[in-house]
Formats: structure tokens, C-alpha cells, sequence
């Protein structure tokens, strides 16, 4: 893990050095890559490999960028829709899961 990886990890998460030290050790052995998400996060993540070297682990809803030589370069937060399951009426997402059952309950009482 290089000195960036360390300082970024504490940076983003809070924790002390060594405890960050650990995070990333964790991150490097439990860390999922691109092949376990589905079609739009793994999209999402591969283009984030901007470089043909490097890859992109998740863990605890951070991306790990890893190099080559298989040493963490650094670490950022993933974005919030990542990891959502995804709601479909038929073949239309629905963005707003909230909403839509509040109203669509609202007429599933008056027909019974």
C-alpha cells in the first residue's frame, strides 16, 4: 500500500494509521472486483480502470484502486445509487420507490 492509499483511508474514513493500514489490508483480501456486481456497477466500476493495469475492489462501500504490482494507489467512497437494488414496473425503472407505492397504494385501496 503506498503513503497516498494510507492518507486518503483516513481521510475519508476516520480511522487512526495502523487501523487504516488494517482497512486496506482487509480490503486487499476481501475486496470484490467488477465480475460479482451486475450489468450497470460493473460498468461503472470498469470504467473507473482507466488504466489497463490497475483494478477496482469494492469493499465496506469503498472502490480500492489497485495496481499492477498489487499494491493499494488509493481509495474512494462509492456513489449512493451503488449496491440499491433496482425497482421495475414491467420494464420501466422506477427512480423514486417511495413515491411510487404511496401513490399506486393509494389506488389499490379504492379498487378493493
Amino acid at each position: 500500500m503506498t503513503h497516498h492509499a494510507i492518507q486518503r483511508t483516513r481521510e475519508r474514513t476516520g480511522l487512526k494509521l495502523k487501523l487504516s493500514e488494517k482497512f486496506i489490508t482487509y480490503a486487499l483480501a476481501r475486496g470484490k472486483s467488477a465480475e460479482y456486481f451486475s450489468a450497470n456497477e460493473r460498468n461503472y466500476i470498469l470504467s473507473k480502470e482507466t488504466k489497463g493495469d490497475c483494478i477496482v475492489l469494492v469493499y465496506q462501500s469503498f472502490f480500492f484502486i489497485i495496481d499492477s504490482a498489487g499494491r493499494c494507489v488509493t481509495m474512494y467512497a462509492v456513489p449512493k445509487w451503488f449496491g440499491k437494488k433496482k425497482h421495475f414496473d414491467g420494464k420501466v425503472k422506477i427512480k423514486n420507490v417511495k413515491r411510487y407505492s404511496r401513490f399506486y397504494t393509494m389506488f389499490d385501496e379504492d379498487a378493493a
